[in-house]
């Protein structure tokens, strides 16, 4: 299959050589600048914040759409990104080209096969920029409410409480409804969930099911703080990534969720299952916390063989989005790419 583990992204040089990356690359390796760069928001990708505004993706560059609740209108054409940085994992996977030239560069995007002879082990510049794992395929991240069990210190302000009510299901199929016929158009969609914690809303899983049975993908963002037989059917709806925040985690929990869906994954053989990742969510002064939790996941059986990890830095909205201060220069050298077996 023309899909790297762990790096769901493609970088193309103007020659169209090119070299898959994961999202961490890109921001620890301080590639992620597109300024200037024509971008699929609104277009190929939607962004859903906490309380349904709708945005081409969440720089919000452009301008907010509407309501997923409510009504909203989809841009047709691509748009100029004007910010310094794209930090956020799901904005990075809208495809973007550097100008109308390279959008030919853009090969998953069109639909094209891709050119295997071209492919690399790395590129020194990009011209373009694509998912890797879905072709012809639009993309919505949705944040679908602020409720979460956790209360890390990092967190931006306003982003997360303990109080606000749940989306209904009947809200949520409505609403998904909605963007499938204004949105899709017919086309396949990534569906791409966070919140707060997705998995809190006592509708998700029903929610999901739904997703799943009319052909969609989705990418679930969870803390892994559900029982492991939540997560081992989640696993057959899409793509599943785990992160451990050290402020609060569970590590023998987290450590049993992790297994379960590994072990699931085993015994399908990756057939008809989607990808794990696990994030280790790394602020600074908690390297020995994310190393230990790491020796720990590579004692499951067959974890590297199905599964990837990857340790992630902090991005703090107060320094425009930019790695959280106060990092030793050896931890550095963890973040990137996402580690699976060779």
């Amino acid at each position: 299959m023309d899909f790297t583990p762990g790096r769901p992204l493609r970088g193309y040089h103007e020659s169209g050589q090119f070299a898959d990356y994961s999202t961490d690359d890109l921001v620890g390796q301080r590639l992620n600048s597109f300024l200037g760069w024509y971008c699929g928001l609104g277009s190929e990708n939607l962004f859903v914040d906490m309380d349904g505004n709708i945005f081409g993706a969440s720089c919000r560059v452009g301008g907010t759409l509407g309501n997923i609740y409510e009504d909203f209108e989809i841009p047709s054409a691509w748009i100029k990104c004007n910010r310094s940085l794209c930090s956020c994992g799901a904005d990075l996977f809208i495809p973007k080209a550097k100008n109308r030239e390279s959008l030919g560069l853009l090969r998953k995007t069109r639909g094209l096969a891709s050119q295997n002879e071209k492919k690399c082990a790395e590129i020194t510049s990009f011209a373009a920029i694509e998912r890797t794992h879905s072709s012809k395929q639009k993309q919505i991240y949705w944040e679908i409410g602020r409720r979460c069990n956790y209360d890390c210190s990092y967190c931006w302000p306003f982003i997360h409480n303990k109080t606000d009510r749940h989306k209904s299901l009947q809200e949520l199929v409505s609403a998904t409804e909605k963007v499938l016929q204004k949105f899709a158009k017919g086309s396949l969609v990534n569906f791409i969930i966070s919140g707060g914690e997705p998995s809190l809303n006592p509708d998700f899983l029903p929610w999901a099911r739904f997703i799943a049975s009319l052909g969609h993908h989705l990418s679930v963002h969870s803390n892994g703080s559900r029982l492991p037989d939540f997560y081992r059917e989640l696993i057959y709806f899409g793509d599943l990534n785990l992160s451990a925040h050290f402020e609060f985690v569970d590590i023998e929990k987290f450590a049993k969720v992790v297994a379960a869906v590994t072990h699931e994954k085993v015994q399908k053989n990756n057939i008809g299952v989607g990808h794990l990742e696990v994030k280790l969510m790394m602020a600074p002064g908690r390297r020995a916390q994310a190393l230990d939790l790491r020796d720990r996941i590579l004692q499951i059986p067959e974890f590297l063989n199905y599964c990837t990890y990857a340790f992630v830095p902090i991005r703090d909205g107060k320094l425009g989005d930019q790695i959280k201060l106060g990092y030793e220069p050896e931890d550095f050298e963890l973040f990137g790419s996402p580690q699976s077996s060779p």
